[in-house]
């Protein structure tokens, strides 16, 4: 991919909906907008967010902020949300947070019913947002979403790929995004195809010079990616 830069991450629609579990359909709306004419005028809906590549690529891709505001864009759907709701708590959350993709931001938090963005005044108090009422709200009912990433000052930068474990990850400043080993940086990917060509996830091990558990890791993660989507 000829556009894919250092830093950013890269990844088509089909392997953002394999790590996010959103089809790749949706994404693809959420990203680039679409159309539609249903008995009148055609309706034009705008993308959700700006993408990191910007909205004129010849390829869709992603950047990793992108797919994790995909990610959190899922799982707001999940949890009950409707587009036009995650629409307007995206305006305005940019608005405060003046950050293009403010869902992966480390300011954004949710407690499975609201929306909030946290605020660091120039004094360094704080307070929280609810991004669909701009109301304040207490802080001690928000707890940070997704324990799963990681942050530094401003934004997410590494996505720990399994539950509760830290062997597997997504890092845009290492192989571009792509899920990798965490120590080793070996991409999963080609672990499993190892395990597949050797017949062995001890012989595997050896050969990386990694614990049996990380290649196990590997696999599992690469078997879960691989099922097919829930319609």
């Amino acid at each position: 991919m000829s556009n894919a830069a250092f830093g950013i991450g890269v990844y088509t629609p089909a392997e953002a909906a394999r790590l996010t579990g959103v089809s790749s359909s949706a994404i693809r709306r959420w990203l680039f907008g679409y159309s539609y004419d249903h008995h009148g005028p055609k309706t034009v809906q705008a993308p959700l967010w700006q993408p990191e590549y910007g909205i004129d690529q010849e390829e869709p891709i992603l950047g990793f902020r992108d797919l994790i505001e995909a990610r959190m864009v899922g799982s707001l759907r999940q949890l009950g949300f409707g587009l036009p709701t995650i629409r307007a708590c995206l305006r305005t959350a940019v608005e405060i947070a003046q950050d293009n993709h403010p869902f992966s931001s480390a300011s954004f938090r949710t407690d499975g019913q609201r929306l909030f963005l946290e605020r660091v005044g120039e004094g360094g108090e704080h307070d929280i947002i609810d991004l669909k009422s701009r109301q304040h709200a207490f802080a001690r009912i928000v707890e940070r979403s997704f324990l799963d990433l990681e942050f530094d000052e401003r934004k997410a930068t590494r996505w720990f790929l399994l539950p509760h474990k830290q062997t597997i990850v997504a890092d845009p400043e290492r192989s571009f995004g792509q899920p990798i080993a965490s120590e080793s940086g070996v991409p999963t990917a080609r672990l499993a195809q190892a395990v597949a060509a050797e017949g062995s996830i001890d012989k595997v091990a050896k050969l990386f010079d990694m614990a049996v558990g990380v290649v196990r890791d590997a696999l599992t993660f690469e078997a879960r990616i691989r099922a097919p989507l829930a319609a």
